[in-house]
């Protein structure tokens, strides 16, 4: 699914590189969970987010969309949005 563009107030932005990192993949699902259809959680991470994708596509075929890019000072920057379609 493509991204739509989000509005800037519809983005919710969490630096998970200042988080445990046994505790960022359930942070980024808790916050996402959060999300009413149609916003989005921005993520910048220190690292290649790709594990937390596989995660999200297991888990929430369907639900989401990711558009994500390594950024300046080596940070990713990731955004998921929550589907339109998604369920609450």
């Amino acid at each position: 699914m493509s991204a739509p563009t989000i509005p800037a107030a519809s983005v919710i932005v969490v630096d998970i590189g200042t988080v445990d990192p046994h505790d960022r993949h359930s942070m980024a699902f808790g916050t996402f969970a959060k999300l009413a259809p149609g916003q989005a959680l921005e993520l910048v991470s220190d690292h290649n987010p790709e594990p937390l994708l596989e995660e999200f596509v297991a888990e929430l075929p369907d639900e989401f969309w990711w558009r994500g890019e390594k950024g300046p000072l080596d940070l990713w920057h990731v955004l998921i949005g929550k589907s339109e379609t998604a369920l609450d």
